[in-house]
Formats: C-alpha cells, structure tokens, sequence
C-alpha cells in the first residue's frame, strides 16, 4: 500500500498590518499511516500428528454403573395410598398452624417447634402405648387363659372373701393337686395383707400391683419372691410334686409370719 502524505494549511492570525489579502500560511506535515495487516491463514499452524485412540475397557464401564457412588439419578418414592395418606397428613398438619398464625411464617424456634412436634407426640403415643401394656399385665391375662382348672379364676373375688381358704389347701394336698394348693395359699396371703390393710385387694388389680403398696420393705421383698414363684407354678401351668411345693409353703410361710 502507497503511503500517503498530507499538507495542511491553517488560516494564522491575520496581521492586522498586513493587506486584506496577505495571510501568513504554515505548511504541517503529518506522520505516514503504516500497514500492520496480516492474513491470518498465514500466521495460524494446524496439527497434523498422528491420533492415538484410547480404547476404554467395558468390563470397568460396567462397574462403574454397578457402583452407587456413582449413580446419580435421583430416585422418587413409590406413590401409594401410605405416601398419598402422609402427604395429606402433613398438609392439614402445617395447613392448621398456618391458620393458626394467620399466614405469618414461621421462624426461629417456633419453627423448630412445629417442625419436630409430630416426632416428639409419636414419642409419647409410644410411651403412652407401653405404660398401658406394662399396667395391664397383659402376660399374665394370656397365661390365666391356658388351661386354667376348675377353681375358675373368675371367682378370684369370691375365693378371697372366703374363710376356708386353709381348709382348701388341705383337701387340694389331700387329692395331690400341688398346683391347685399354690394358688389357694397365695390368695391366703393376699387375704391377710387385706385383712391388715396393708394392701388394698381390686378385682382388676394385678399382683404387681400390690409390691409398691407394701411399705415394709422386707415384707415387700418377700412378697416379690413368693409372686415370682405362684407365677411361675400358677401361671407357667407347670407340675408341682411334694418337694416342690414343700421348698414354695417355706416362702409363704415366712411371708406369712412378717404380716
């Protein structure tokens, strides 16, 4: 490309002692442009190594999608009428407390709140759950149902009101019926302990029941063993022989001379 060259001529002051056609003309030469262009397919360089193909190996491809580690797909629980019945739960649930607060969020430990609310109510529901099964002493109502004899354990009530309690003791070990006469002298017990009101005797109570009514400490620990041991005969349904049941009339009978 042709470099150019460019004159300029600036009009100077006009001297006032000077004609009106005479000016004072200064010639300004400029510095020339030059070309800087490059085509760029001149300049740029291309690749043109030998390619080595890198053959990945399937059997690891295939352990990596074995791996969960490496599975990032997120999966979405399976819609049933239980994640249905939860999802319409927990809606009237924050539904309810959003009414109750008037739209307003919920923030700090309010929200901390209601977030583990049902957590802490289920928590109680169990416990609650439990305390009823321990106070009802459900064991010991199944055991009562297995094979129960003749004395029908319906008439509980009717038994300890009664004044021969000891003479049935003797006709039960008079017929051999060890068993039948474990029962008749823990209702003898439990009589006196009545009797002392040292206990207060409920149709509907059970024989735990009564261990916290004792105050005597020894007394109370006596009565533990002797409970233990009509549950395991009376209860357990288990054979009772002579020696058996002479080493179960020692316990009673020491329980009977503390009343």
């Amino acid at each position: 490309m042709c470099s150019l060259f460019a004159k300029a001529y600036p009009i100077q002051e006009i001297d006032k002692n000077l004609g009106q056609d005479e000016f004072e003309i200064t010639e300004v030469e400029t510095q020339p442009i030059i070309d800087t262009y490059q085509n760029p397919r001149e300049v740029l360089s291309y690749d043109d190594s030998d390619i080595t193909t890198t053959l990945l190996d399937k059997e690891k491809i295939q352990d990596y999608k074995s791996d969960n580690d490496f599975n990032y797909k997120e999966e979405l629980p399976e819609d049933n009428w239980w994640t249905r019945f939860k999802r319409k739960l927990s809606d009237l649930y924050y539904r309810f407390f959003d009414w109750l607060l008037d739209g307003v969020p919920a923030e700090g430990i309010l929200s901390f709140i209601i977030g583990y609310l049902p957590y802490i109510l289920l928590v109680l529901f169990i416990g609650f759950i439990v305390w009823v099964f321990l106070k009802i002493d459900t064991g010991s109502l199944m055991m009562e149902k297995i094979n129960a004899p003749e004395t029908l354990l319906s008439d509980d009530e009717a038994l300890i009101q009664r004044h021969d309690l000891q003479q049935l003791i003797d006709k039960a070990l008079a017929n051999g019926n060890y068993r039948l006469a474990v029962r008749f002298y823990y209702l003898l017990l439990l009589q006196s302990l009545t009797n002392k009101e040292l206990i207060d005797w409920k149709v509907q109570k059970t024989n735990h029941d009564y261990i916290y009514e004792i105050t005597d400490l020894k007394m109370r620990k006596q009565f533990i063993k002797v409970t233990d041991i009509y549950d395991y005969i009376w209860y357990g349904n288990f054979d009772v022989d002579k020696n058996a049941f002479t080493k179960a009339e020692s316990s009673f009978k020491t329980l009977n001379n503390q009343i």
